[in-house]
Order: C-alpha cells, then structure tokens, then sequence
C-alpha cells in the first residue's frame, strides 16, 4: 500500500505501513511563509548534553540534566528563534511554522508563552515525520537552527545522527542537516539559511553546496567543548542572516536539495544501544528493510518522505 503524501499522517504506534484517514492540515499562510526546523545542540553556548536534555525521555536520561542547566538553555533555545523569526520578517516573510526538532522533553523545549508570537508551532511526540511535521509546499524556504555534525564526526559539539552511527544516501553520507533538506526537495523547498558549529556548516556545505546562509555560532574544540560568542552577539548574527536568506529566497536564487531517485539508504543503529532495540527495529512492518549487518539496514524509495517516516518509527523505539 502506497504511503499518501497529499498531507503528513498522524501515525499511532502499529499503524505504521498503513494510511491513515486523518491528515493535519496547517493553516494556510496569510503572506510568504518560511519553514522553521530547530535542534538544540547547534545553539550558543551548548556544549554538554545536560544542557539539552530535561530528564524524561527514557530511563537513561534522567541523570543527564539539572533544571537549572535545562531551564536556562530552553530558554536561550527560544530566544534565538525568536531572533531568527524577526530578521526573516525584516527580509519579507509573514508566516512562520516552528518545528521542534529537538527531542529534549520529547519534542517540546521551545517556551510557547516566550515564542514570538506569530509562529505556528509543531511540538510534542510522537509525530509522523520527526523534525519536518508540518512542512508542505505552502513553504518558500526552509531555516534551520541549532544544527549538529554527524555521527562519527571527530570534532563536533554533541555530533550525532538521529539513532545512528551511520546514515548513508546513494553512498553520500547525510547528517541530519542533508536529511531533512532531501525531504523539503520534495515539496520544492530549498534551505535558505543553517546555523551550529564550524563542523557542521562546513558539513552543510559539502552536502547541499555554497547556496544557503550559514552562520557559525561557536567553534568546536571538541563534542564537549567550543569556542562561543556571547549569546546576545549571536542573536544579533541570526536576525541579520535570517533576513539575507530570506531575501535570497524570495528573489529566487537558491534550489532544492535533490538527489537521483530512486533513493538507496543505508544506516546502522549505534552500537551502544541494547539489542531489543535491533530486535524492534527488525519488526517494523511496512519499509521493506533489507538487514545488511547486525545492527545495518538498507531500503530504497522514491520519496524521502518515507525515509523521515522511517526514521521516526525508529525513534518511537530508542525514545522510550
């Protein structure tokens, strides 16, 4: 059965492979709309993971943090939105969808009460298409804030991939930056603008070439350790850029991530985690997943939006 991409579908646990007959609609936009995928660890000043974690999502992490480490950077978290929000209205958008992609407090870190106020935002879990739920083709760009290097990657603040060690497409590497910029590919939305670390603009770079806005926010010395700017001279950095990519975007100057379908992707669980969660990702009903190795699958598609289905699936599993 063909997965229906008209709209994203709200999926519950054991409904995966199957349509379900209730898509979400996002409320149409009232001018040009930019789409807002957030992650934490990219953020100023981030550099440990009890920083970016709130304690509650899953046994393993409620060691992991302090409210005054979690309180203090959730809101750091949303005032650097809030920053890229008012330079992307200076450069001309008027619609906002915000998409928590951070699964700290599964999916909820962002403060709705301090959120400027004219985002639509997509929180919580679990969610059908993990950090691009609610992007469609209403989108003329696509912002991402708060990025991370990829699993593997030896310099790199808190880098990692999803639940993976590896994330291979057609043999292309892909963090989680490339992911979700294939996925806007799909609805014909380019990346206008990436902010994180060094390592991972320079990532982005190679993966989605010279086109977007980037905006280094630190320096990596380390997964644990960077150099940063002061949070208030980042916020200003962020504005600024926001307003230059959506300036780029309007007048047509940038392209859509693509790649030569059909798709082949390949990925590897990390190997820290226990093996009921391989015997898991075994069952998943409805991808046609071929093992390749004890902790390695390889499928194909023609759209990346089964692959974001996929990957969210997978998520619902570790995420617990």
């Amino acid at each position: 059965m063909r997965w229906s991409f008209a709209a994203a579908l709200l999926l519950s646990p054991g409904m995966l492979g199957a349509q379900v007959a209730t898509p979400y609609r996002v409320p149409p936009p009232s001018g040009y709309r930019v789409f807002v995928l957030t992650d934490m660890e990219g953020i100023s000043s981030v550099v440990d993971v009890r920083e970016v974690i709130a304690g509650n999502e899953g046994e393993r992490y409620r060691s992991l943090t302090s409210v005054d480490y979690w309180e203090r950077f959730r809101n750091l978290f949303t005032l650097e939105v809030n920053a890229l929000i008012a330079g992307a209205r200076r450069g001309g958008a008027r619609s906002f969808v915000v998409n928590e992609g951070h699964g700290g407090n599964l999916f909820a870190s962002l403060e709705p009460w301090v959120l400027d106020t004219a985002a639509l935002l997509v929180r919580g879990y679990p969610k059908p298409m993990l950090m691009t739920t609610g992007l469609d083709s209403t989108a003329g760009a696509m912002l991402m804030i708060g990025m991370h290097a990829n699993a593997g990657s030896p310099l790199g603040v808190l880098a990692h991939t999803y639940a993976f060690d590896t994330v291979r497409v057609n043999g292309r590497t892909l963090n989680e930056t490339g992911i979700n910029a294939l996925v806007a590919g799909e609805y014909g939305v380019p990346v206008a603008m990436v902010t994180g670390d060094d390592i991972v603009i320079q990532q982005a770079r190679d993966q989605l070439g010279p086109g977007f806005v980037g905006v280094v926010v630190k320096y990596a010395l380390g997964r644990s350790a960077a150099i940063t700017f002061s949070p208030a001279v980042v916020r200003r950095m962020i504005a600024d850029s926001a307003a230059l990519a959506v300036q780029r975007a309007r007048e047509g100057r940038l392209r859509p991530f693509t790649l030569t379908k059909p798709y082949t992707i390949e990925f590897a669980l990390r190997t820290s985690y226990p093996m009921e969660y391989v015997t898991a990702v075994d069952s998943l009903q409805g991808f046609r997943l071929e093992k390749t190795g004890p902790r390695s699958y390889r499928f194909q598609t023609n759209d990346a939006r089964e692959m974001a289905l996929l990957f969210d699936a997978v998520e619902r599993i570790v995420l617990r």
